[in-house]
């Protein structure tokens, strides 16, 4: 939980509401799955050299890597594992989100990978959590009047502070909202709110994989040496939201502007990679999303390395990159203790945090 808060703003209360209760709910619905697996690496990167497998030949401009959020093993079988967020609905295994992960080539990639050093993978696991649609809402006056009897909100004891404040606006508080969420992605619906789907790859899939890869990596060299980065205006809006070059690339402002500065990195979710080259000679596979997207994107944030010098970040990514530190926290947490049970079921029902002092709070 402090690993997500971390990642997040001190003013952001309903935001760390969601992630703490998610944090219980995720623990509750999968802690009896951690003897499952071995968890042997978390957040490490890998790479490895660029190979044409139809001729055998090795590229002497690109490699390729990533950073897998965990490596694990079911028995004596390796795998991976992918933490995901989304709006979607997930429940359904036939949905078109599941069908779209079905193809998605991140774990390809990161299979291929593992195949580079030599460990055969033929399976991942996608670890889904649907972001909650549920907001603080008005207190009935039934419901005012139970919580100050029982000084309780849907099972979870809470502060006086919290009721009072309930009192006065005749709101949920973040407190009150956190209880609520907790107890419906854990009690009430969890299956709505975590998935995880077993996805398992053959040796002709990611043979396929390798060579679109391959394919990739001289579309980039032919679009260098063209200086050609076309745009591509059906991605001016993806995710309803416009694209952080769209200014640039209408005329309303210019990449050399003020408002832009050049990163020594090019590759924001890799740490401890030196290649002399700012990280443009490797080829992740959020790299060649964005280049498969839109090449004018990808040329300014791949090849020139720019960006915003002050980037108002969706709360959307903001939830998606502090997920992340969680998750990055829970499985370390495992790998490092064991299948130890570092928060029980009772416990963890009443993890509520104060929205004044920001200290959890632990019912009796």
């Amino acid at each position: 939980m402090y690993a997500a808060l971390d990642a997040i703003g001190p003013d952001e209360g309903l935001l760390q509401s969601k992630l703490r209760a998610l944090m219980v709910g995720y623990h509750l619905r999968f802690r009896k799955e951690v003897d499952r697996y071995r968890i042997t690496h978390v957040e490490e990167f890998t790479g490895a050299g660029l190979i044409n497998i139809s001729t055998g030949a090795r590229s002497k401009t690109f490699a390729f890597g990533g950073v897998m959020d965990v490596e694990l093993s079911d028995g004596d079988q390796p795998g991976v594992m992918d933490h995901k967020t989304t709006s979607d609905s997930i429940e359904n295994p036939d949905s078109p989100y599941w069908r779209q992960l079905v193809v998605e080539s991140q774990i390809d990639h990161y299979m291929l990978l593992k195949h580079s050093h030599g460990e055969r993978v033929q399976w991942a696991v996608w670890d889904v959590v649907k972001k909650p649609t549920i907001s603080p809402r008005q207190i009935t006056k039934a419901e005012m009047v139970a919580l100050v009897e029982t000084r309780t909100w849907c099972g979870i004891e809470m502060e006086d502070e919290a009721i009072e404040e309930a009192q006065l606006s005749g709101r949920e508080t973040f407190a009150l909202y956190e209880a609520r969420l907790v107890n419906d992605c854990s009690e009430v619906r969890p299956e709505a709110y975590f998935q995880r789907r077993r996805i398992p790859r053959m040796d002709s899939q990611l043979a396929e994989y390798a060579t679109e890869l391959w394919d990739l990596g001289q579309e980039i060299i032919q679009a260098r040496r063209n200086d050609r980065h076309p745009r591509n205006s059906g991605a001016c809006m993806l995710y309803g939201s416009p694209c952080k070059f769209l200014g640039v690339c209408s005329g309303h402002d210019s990449i050399d502007s003020a408002n832009w500065q050049r990163k020594a990195f090019v590759h924001a979710e890799i740490k401890g990679f030196d290649d002399g080259e700012g990280g443009r000679s490797l080829l992740t596979n959020s790299r060649l999303r964005t280049f498969q997207t839109c090449r004018r994107k990808h040329f300014y944030q791949y090849e020139l390395g720019v960006e915003r010098v002050q980037d108002d970040e969706r709360e959307s990514l903001i939830f998606g990159q502090a997920w992340h530190h969680a998750m990055a926290a829970y499985f370390l947490q495992i790998k490092e203790q064991g299948n130890v049970e570092f928060i029980n079921d009772e416990a963890a029902k009443v993890i509520i945090s104060s929205t004044t002092t920001g200290e959890a709070v632990h019912a009796s």
